[in-house]
């Protein structure tokens, strides 16, 4: 009996830059903008990472033959250390320029311990992610393995935080930070879209049901912020005597 092999969205054919519209032109330029920041640093997952985050489906294609524990725990932990790294330097400008950050100044022992902490919390919480994307897709007939999926994910993630790094370093500037801020809003709301549709080639979901899958663990952290802040206001107007109706 023949297998019937599962049909990921049909993709989008490559087109010359002379043929490409205003926004796709806008998209390549900051995909070469990055490409060119990225490659000298000569690590081969920066690169897989952009081109995941601007070409998801062709990316899923190209990749998910590497999806495994392995490869997504590398992913994970190198997204982590990207925001390592970005937070110690976030740091150190605060000192430097005396701007409030966190309220702590950098401190060698502290990088290091971030250097070490981020990827491990990258790790876990990616996976917890993972996990949650998991279960609804699977509810919803996804079709692909739970490190097919984890794997592709880490692309576009790790592209994110590519394409973030600059923007939130730059954040702290005076007087025109806020514009980077905008920027750096706009680059993630890209990301969450670049996420669906690898979600959608990963899983052969319906555009409805890829939707659901990105927005049900979305939807999930801000109850459960609420739930905690609810619980701590509570405590707080229990402590100082306000009495509850």
């Amino acid at each position: 009996m023949a297998v019937k092999k599962k049909s990921a969205p049909a993709k989008a054919p490559v087109k010359p830059a002379s043929e490409l519209s205003g926004d796709d032109k806008t998209l390549a330029q900051a995909e070469g903008l990055a490409m060119n920041a990225y490659a000298p640093m000569g690590v081969p997952q920066f690169k897989a990472w952009i081109l995941a985050y601007f070409h998801p489906y062709q990316r899923y294609e190209a990749e998910k033959k590497n999806a495994d524990m392995g490869s997504s725990t590398l992913n994970l932990a190198l997204v982590g250390l990207v925001h390592a790294v970005v937070t110690i330097i976030l740091m150190a400008l605060a000192l430097a320029l005396a701007l409030p950050f966190i309220g702590l100044p950098i401190t060698i022992v502290g990088a290091v311990m971030m250097l070490i902490a981020y990827p491990v919390g990258a790790v876990i919480l990616g996976f917890v992610g993972s996990l949650v994307y998991y279960i609804v897709a699977k509810l919803l007939g996804g079709k692909g393995s739970f490190w097919e999926q984890t794997y592709c994910i880490t692309l576009v993630s790790g592209g994110v935080s590519l394409m973030m790094a600059p923007l939130n370093i730059l954040q702290v500037v005076p007087l025109i930070g806020w514009i980077f801020s905008l920027v750096g809003m706009v680059i993630a709301l890209y990301g969450m879209i670049s996420q669906y549709r690898m979600i959608r080639a990963v899983h052969s979901l319906s555009q409805l049901r890829a939707i659901v899958v990105i927005l049900v663990p979305a939807v999930l952290i801000l109850a459960f912020i609420f739930f905690v802040v609810g619980i701590a206001a509570i405590a707080s107007l229990g402590a100082y005597g306000v009495p509850m109706k």
